[in-house]
């Protein structure tokens, strides 16, 4: 899968609002399939990675912690969170777990 930095000029965001109020991701003028990825400044360390298809968000969103931890784990479609939403500690606990249904719905809160 294709994996870009945030910053990459080829990466622009479509003015025209969409469904959900906001625009399609494009790369190189074409709706993005793959991975935005962004790094803490002046590392090599990942700080997120946001998973793109036809320009929009579908898929694993992860959010790292400086020590390379996961912070944050979910799931996205358009603008709301499907299947599961986990949260950890910079040690690398578990703190919070929740799952959703396939249209974001609530479904429980197991952490």
């Amino acid at each position: 899968m294709l994996r870009i930095e945030y910053n990459d000029p080829d990466l622009t965001q479509r003015d025209r609002p969409t469904n959900w109020g906001e625009g399609i991701y494009l790369y190189k003028g074409h709706p993005f399939t793959g991975i935005e990825i962004y790094y803490y400044p002046n590392t090599n360390q990942l700080s997120a990675e946001y998973e793109y298809k036809d320009g929009i968000f579908d898929g694993r969103q992860v959010r790292y912690w400086q020590n390379g931890n996961i912070m944050e784990e979910y799931f996205q479609k358009y603008d709301y969170y499907i299947n599961s939403f986990k949260r950890w500690n910079e040690q690398g606990v578990l703190i919070s777990h929740q799952e959703n249904d396939q249209f974001g719905n609530w479904v429980k809160t197991i952490l």
